[in-house]
């Protein structure tokens, strides 16, 4: 019996290597393991296949599987109540092109300034800057208020500034 999937079923199963690149690099920037990014990632596939029902309009599969993903790290955080973010040692730079997320965390000043930021503030951080969303789409992917969504990215910001103002004055290397 041939039958058609639907409910966002099809669109789960016909996801393409780009968008789930996507969701491991957000997943990945936001718990700051890989580890952690590739369970997290195949967990929040296994919710939207379970939760495939919800899904009342195809055009809203991205902010509604990235809403599943941030869900799943929300709750990963929670469960550990610390935001891991260990160094990757012994990582070839040529081999680095193979995982997009070694390769930006290898370089980047501002994601080792993320450690002392709690899940929703990295969170929308993430979701504004990484993903290039405008502050009403973070709402959107994450099913906050815009109001919080911009309370948190403010106070993400601010976090990470004295962070870093703190790093250079002290003239530490993170």
């Amino acid at each position: 019996m041939d039958r058609e999937i639907g409910g966002g079923g099809d669109r789960i199963l016909a996801m393409p290597r780009a968008e789930m690149d996507r969701a491991y690099r957000l997943a990945g920037l936001v718990l700051g393991d890989r580890t952690d990014a590739e369970d997290a990632t195949q967990e929040a596939l296994l919710r939207a296949w379970k939760a495939r029902g919800s899904l009342r309009d195809e055009a809203g599969f991205v902010p509604w599987f990235d809403r599943i993903v941030v869900n799943v790290c929300r709750d990963r955080l929670r469960r550990t109540r610390r935001i891991p973010f260990i160094p990757l040692e012994g990582i070839d730079p040529a081999s680095a092109g193979r995982d997009p997320f070694d390769a930006v965390l290898d370089r980047s000043e501002a994601l080792a300034a993320m450690r002392d930021l709690n899940a929703d503030e990295r969170i929308v951080l993430v979701l504004h800057y990484w993903a290039d969303l405008t502050l009403e789409n973070v709402a959107l992917h994450t099913g906050w208020p815009v109001g919080t969504v911009k309370t948190r990215l403010h106070s993400a910001l601010e976090r990470i500034r004295r962070t870093l103002a703190t790093d250079r004055a002290d003239g530490t290397d993170r």
